[in-house]
């Protein structure tokens, strides 16, 4: 999964989305393909990581594939597929990854996982079209949106098979402030006006949430008890979660 979660943050409880995880975590014990939308930051990492804890099933993932090719030699080496007569994964043609990778799947069956997918072209799509017949074989894909799934926009048509993150409700995101401030070691600086600020700017989204309380918890923010940057809704805080 995505390193750019902190252990700090993983350790951090997740708020408002029980039955969100509860949902995700039946479709992989039912190896029943899901897709997975929301804005960056909204917590679908932290969703699969939590849902994939408790359903206990084995799984491959790739993280934002680019080409079909890309996503074949990731596969093939999480896999172990055999190299053959290319004597390396990463040098052997997409021709003869996909069968190889196809048979791995068809041997081992588990879940595919593949975050933040943007703009899948045809060959990915005819490709992971094969994948998603395989028996005992789900797919779980994450995106921004249903636009940018590209092509894959035809596999994972079915709304009842769809996972929307919502904004934390003001509650919600009120516990998990409070929950990152304490993470963070925050209570001695002066919070009330930083946590309006930052549940304002955030807006329900959490991972704005705690990267701002993971920046006001650096020196350089700092000035006696009061935290010194303002806190903006902007991509950057989203950049790293």
């Amino acid at each position: 999964m995505r390193e750019s979660i902190t252990l700090q943050d993983r350790s951090v409880p997740m708020f408002g989305r029980q039955d969100e995880v509860r949902a995700l975590a039946n479709a992989l014990c039912a190896r029943k393909s899901c897709l997975v939308l929301g804005p960056k930051g909204i917590g679908k990492t932290r969703l699969l990581e939590e849902s994939l804890s408790i359903a206990r099933q084995p799984y491959v993932s790739v993280e934002n594939p680019k080409v079909l090719h890309g996503l074949l030699v990731e596969l093939a080496e999480r896999l172990a597929c055999p190299a053959g007569r290319f004597g390396s994964i990463r040098k052997a043609s997409s021709i003869a990854l996909k069968p190889s990778v196809q048979s791995a799947l068809r041997g081992q069956p588990q879940c595919l996982v593949i975050e933040d997918v943007a703009g899948a072209d045809p060959r990915m799509y005819r490709f992971l079209q094969k994948v998603y017949y395989i028996p005992a074989v789900c797919l779980i894909v994450t995106a921004a949106s249903r636009d940018r799934l590209g092509h894959l926009r035809k596999l994972l048509w079915d709304p009842s098979d769809e996972i929307s993150l919502k904004p934390l409700t003001r509650p919600d995101a009120l516990s998990l402030f409070d929950a990152a401030s304490r993470m963070h070691r925050l209570q001695l600086l002066d919070l009330d006006a930083f946590r309006r600020k930052v549940l304002a700017t955030a807006q329900g989204n959490p991972g704005q949430i705690l990267t701002m309380c993971r920046m006001a918890s650096l020196p350089e923010y700092r000035h006696g008890r009061h935290i010194k940057f303002l806190p903006l809704r902007m991509d950057a805080l989203t950049a790293f979660v």
